[in-house]
């Protein structure tokens, strides 16, 4: 079993170090360029970089960040989350309307946070 973790490990480290090299290449298109959508490119690499950290966390093959309750801060996430949730409906309703590759991109984005902070009311709980 160890070897088996040790092996996933070492794979999601080797994902994690090909995420940040390709995040360097595409900044330095980005800093040439100055093209927008390849900083949205970078976010969505932080963001996959980020998932590969929380998965190490999950399953115990990397560091592990405490639950602890906490009603305020639970209030103030599901707040934020609810939030999300409207802001979706409406952009879901206006896109239809309005087609938009922009506006897609930013309701992506908003999954992203709807997700995050369903995680974050679940820790507050």
């Amino acid at each position: 079993m160890a070897q088996v973790r040790q092996k996933q490990k070492t794979q999601l480290a080797a994902l994690q170090k090909e995420l940040q090299r390709l995040q360097k290449r595409l900044q330095a298109v980005h800093k040439k360029t100055g093209y927008e959508d390849l900083a949205h490119g970078i976010l969505a690499l932080e963001i996959a970089e980020h998932t590969l950290e929380e998965t190490l966390e999950h399953t115990g093959l990397g560091g592990d960040i405490e639950h602890r309750p906490d009603a305020k801060a639970h209030l103030q996430a599901k707040q934020w989350l609810d939030a999300i949730k409207e802001i979706q409906n409406q952009g879901s309703k206006f896109l239809r309307a309005h087609p938009n590759e922009d506006l897609e991109t930013a309701l992506k984005a908003l999954a992203i946070a709807e997700g995050s902070l369903e995680e974050v009311t679940e820790r507050y709980e």
